[in-house]
């Protein structure tokens, strides 16, 4: 145990203190929010001095300015669609909408067919969708004003309805839920345990190659067993991984605690206040600022933080030590990167279908698929994470951690009968087969 202890240090101590890990933890949790803010600020940015002229040749004249898509200029010209067309070329206009005589004497027919976009490049989707339901919406008011009603009436008559779910537990009690979020956090932690898997299993692979193909590791051997030195290098690299989302996580909850207390400003009071009054008035005494800080406190009680965080790290723990074990056994197998590739895929299969699976999961978190996917070892840790935020049953949260922890001392163990030999093994052309027999071999 002393052995492993050290190689752990080892391992630990040389990442940790590299300035490049330090810049990455730190500005991580900076950066993503920074990239977000900067798409978005140019995105805004884009829409509102974008200047894209689309030509529009309505041939039935009953569509004036009922074109209302921020990303485009509309210009409406008169003329044939030939000769429209090729003023559309020569103008440099973005597009031309075509619109053909449209028959509403029979206020009965519901499909209508002409309408033609031509364009240098694709239009967005959102911008033809958008350019449809100003068409449909005309043509609607068009029929029911031909039809004799009332369009107060009409308007009287549409509602809104707006559904509030809760979670209703064992003991009675209903707390208030949010599927949406519960989805955001089930795909934002699925994934970050895949991106995970990938990068710290590659590190310990290559931290393997890099000792064997420089001769390194037969000195180490020399007081270390092998089997020893790949636990210490499993868990080093490990506790790496999870030192940095120590980090992030209290980085991330400081900077969103500070974040709420700013934009609330002096408003404990009110909110205090709040709880205790009807929420229409209580909301009234708010500023806008003062009721997002209402509203994203009240989504973040909707859902199990404590829980989804202690999983987290369970499942982050888990997953790791049952890939970074096989990644292991492949840095010792192999002499070079190149050889490592046939290996790889036996083990990135299960990731990438879990990883792919996980929008079916979000959809049906207590289907089949879900339930079966998040009790198998090698996808449990993706799958069960994506289910958390929605309920999971107890026994089927318990038995998915026991059988991970089984499969992640299974492979640990499988990986150590070939760490043990493959380690000393150089310039041997190695195959499914060979690594059978280093398995079966008695040392």
């Amino acid at each position: 145990m002393n052995q492993i202890f050290l190689v752990l240090k080892r391992e630990y101590l040389t990442r940790v203190q590299k300035k490049s890990f330090l810049l990455a933890t730190i500005l991580t949790p900076l950066i993503f929010p920074a990239i977000i803010l900067t798409i978005v600020y140019f995105s805004t940015r884009e829409k509102d001095s974008r200047s894209d002229e689309i030509l529009v040749l309505d041939k039935s004249g009953l569509f004036q300015d009922v074109f209302d898509v921020n990303s485009y200029n509309f210009k409406y010209i008169e003329g044939e669609l030939e000769s429209a067309k090729t003023s559309f070329m020569d103008e440099g206009a973005f597009g031309l909408l075509y619109i053909p005589e449209v028959d509403l004497s029979d206020i009965s027919v519901k499909s209508f067919s002409g309408f033609e976009l031509y364009s240098k490049t694709n239009a967005s989707v959102s911008s033809i969708e958008r350019m449809e339901r100003n068409i449909r919406n005309k043509i609607e008011d068009i029929k029911l004003e031909k039809s004799g009603l009332d369009p107060v009436v009409i308007d009287n008559l549409q509602v809104s309805v707006s559904l509030n779910s809760f979670n209703i537990s064992e003991s009675g009690e209903a707390k208030k839920s949010n599927s949406k979020l519960s989805f955001a956090i089930g795909y934002g932690t699925g994934f970050l345990i895949y991106m995970f898997i990938f990068i710290y299993g590659s590190q310990i692979m290559q931290s393997v190659l890099d000792e064997k193909t420089s001769r390194i590791v037969e000195v180490i051997v020399s007081s270390v067993r092998p089997f020893q030195l790949m636990m210490g290098k499993v868990l080093g690299v490990g506790a790496v991984g999870f030192t940095q989302l120590l980090i992030w996580f209290v980085l991330i909850g400081g900077l969103s605690t500070v974040g709420l207390s700013i934009m609330a400003g002096n408003s404990d009071a009110i909110m205090e206040a709040a709880a205790q009054q009807v929420p229409g008035e209580a909301m009234e005494q708010l500023t806008e600022q003062q009721e997002m800080v209402v509203e994203i406190r009240g989504l973040i009680s909707s859902v199990p933080v404590v829980k989804i965080l202690l999983c987290f790290l369970f499942y982050f723990l888990g997953a790791y030590f049952l890939y970074g074990a096989l990644y292991a056994a492949i840095g010792s197998a192999v002499d070079s990167i190149q050889d490592a590739s046939q290996f790889m895929f036996p083990i990135i299969l299960p990731i990438l279908a879990a990883i792919m699976s996980m929008f079916f999961v979000l959809e049906d978190p207590n289907g089949g698929l879900a339930v079966t996917l998040s009790l198998i070892p090698l996808t449990s840790p993706i799958i069960m994470m994506a289910r958390i935020p929605f309920g999971v049953p107890d026994w089927q949260l318990a038995l998915s951690m026991v059988l991970l922890v089984g499969g992640f001392m299974g492979t640990i163990w499988f990986a150590g009968r070939i760490y043990r030999i493959g380690i000393l093994m150089y310039g041997v052309k190695v195959n499914y087969k060979t690594l059978a027999k280093w398995f079966t071999m008695k040392v």
